[in-house]
């Protein structure tokens, strides 16, 4: 990356120390929209947000290039505690959402918090990664509707 940037490797290597780091600091500046969680008053519209964040994010040609490199195999461009810890800080961002609507009363009792983010999350990032084909607005509001279904209180 330095010798294709014209960029001194000491420098890069003075600030960031090693390649986990620069890599973590790079994926965490490509997903800062999904790790500022939408506040729109409501859990469904904030997973509508939140689906559509993530469908931009991984609609680009760099989206769809990282998300893969974080596919976990021996081939895998990111080493384990880097993309832990990738998916740690993107898990507490989103969290917020669901925070917030604890606290407004719309999630129903004894939903794991976890589960719940993936059922958002894990749909999109799954079609991005095994078709070249846009996410469309649509497939992500059924994603929304579909999670909002499962964990809110009705």
């Amino acid at each position: 990356m330095c010798a294709r940037h014209k960029i001194d490797e000491a420098l890069v290597t003075r600030y960031w120390g090693d390649g986990r780091k620069l890599a973590l600091d790079a994926l965490l500046y490509w997903s800062d929209d999904i790790l500022t969680p939408p506040d729109t008053g409501s859990l469904r519209t904030d997973l509508q947000a939140l689906a559509g964040a993530v469908a931009r994010q991984v609609n680009t040609d760099t989206g769809r290039s990282l998300l893969r490199a974080m596919v976990v195999n021996d081939r895998a461009a990111f080493a384990d505690d880097t993309r832990m810890t990738f998916w740690l800080k993107r898990f507490t961002g989103i969290r917020l959402v669901f925070d917030r609507a604890v606290e407004r009363g719309e999630i129903r009792d004894g939903v794991d918090m976890i589960a719940a983010m993936q059922l958002v999350l894990a749909p999109i990032n799954v079609r991005a990664l095994y078709t070249a084909d846009p996410i469309e607005e649509s497939y992500c509001d059924a994603i929304a509707d579909l999670a909002w279904h499962a964990i809110a209180r009705h």
